[in-house]
C-alpha cells in the first residue's frame, strides 16, 4: 500500500470519527470536518456522471443548525450533483417532492429539468479548478452557481468547494456570502460517484 492509499484510507475513518462527533459535540466535530478537508487535495479528473450527495451538518448558529439537523434527517429533497466533464458544467439533483417547496421560494426560476422517475435537475453551476475562498493557500473544485439562470435569493451567491479525499469520494463546503459582503462556510456535505438508483 503506497502513501496516498493509507493517506486516503486515514482520511474515511476520520472522515466517520467526524460525523459521530457531530451528534454530541457540533463544533468539535466541524473542527474535525476541517481538519480533513485542509488534507484534501485538489480533485485529479474532471468529475463527470452522477454522484451520491449527503449532508453532514448546517454551520449557521448552533442552535439553528441543530433544528436544520433535525429537518434535513427527516426530509432532504437534494441527493447529489451531476457532472459533464465536456462542458465543465452540472446540476443538483433533487427528489421531486421538494418540487413545490422551490417553487414558493424561487416562484420565477424556470430551470428545473426532468431527469430520472421522481428526480428533477436544476440550479446549473460551472465547475474550475481555483483556491478556496476561505483558505486561499489550498486549492479546491469550486462550483459556482452565479450564473445567469439560477435564482438570486440564495442560489447565485452560493460556491461549493470540493476537495478528494479517498478515489471517488470528496469532502465539500458550500460557501455563502455574508450580508457584510465577506463569506462562511454554512454546509458541509460528501460526493460518491456511482448511479443514483430509482
Amino acid at each position: 500500500m503506497n502513501t496516498d492509499q493509507q493517506l486516503n484510507i486515514n482520511l474515511r475513518e476520520e472522515l466517520e470519527v467526524a460525523r459521530r462527533q457531530l451528534k454530541y459535540d457540533q463544533k468539535g466535530g466541524i473542527a474535525a470536518l476541517d481538519k480533513i478537508y485542509r488534507q484534501g487535495r485538489v480533485p485529479n479528473s474532471t468529475l463527470n456522471g452522477r454522484y451520491w450527495g449527503e449532508f453532514l451538518t448546517a454551520n449557521f448558529h448552533p442552535v439553528l443548525d441543530s433544528w436544520l439537523d433535525i429537518i434535513t434527517k427527516m426530509w432532504l429533497p437534494w441527493e447529489g450533483k451531476t457532472f459533464d466533464a465536456n462542458t465543465n458544467t452540472g446540476d443538483n439533483i433533487f427528489t421531486n417532492d421538494g418540487l413545490l417547496l422551490g417553487r414558493i421560494i424561487w416562484p420565477f426560476y424556470n430551470g428545473y429539468i426532468a431527469d430520472s422517475r421522481g428526480r428533477t435537475l436544476a440550479f446549473k453551476f460551472q465547475t474550475s479548478r481555483d483556491k478556496c475562498l476561505l483558505e486561499p493557500d489550498i486549492e479546491v473544485l469550486r462550483l459556482n452557481f452565479d450564473l445567469p439562470e439560477n435564482p438570486q435569493f440564495l442560489i447565485r451567491d452560493l460556491v461549493d468547494q470540493l476537495v478528494q479525499i479517498d478515489e471517488d469520494f470528496y469532502l465539500g463546503k458550500a460557501v455563502l456570502k455574508h450580508p457584510d459582503g465577506g463569506r462562511f462556510c454554512a454546509a458541509y456535505f460528501t460526493l460518491k460517484s456511482g448511479l443514483v438508483t430509482d
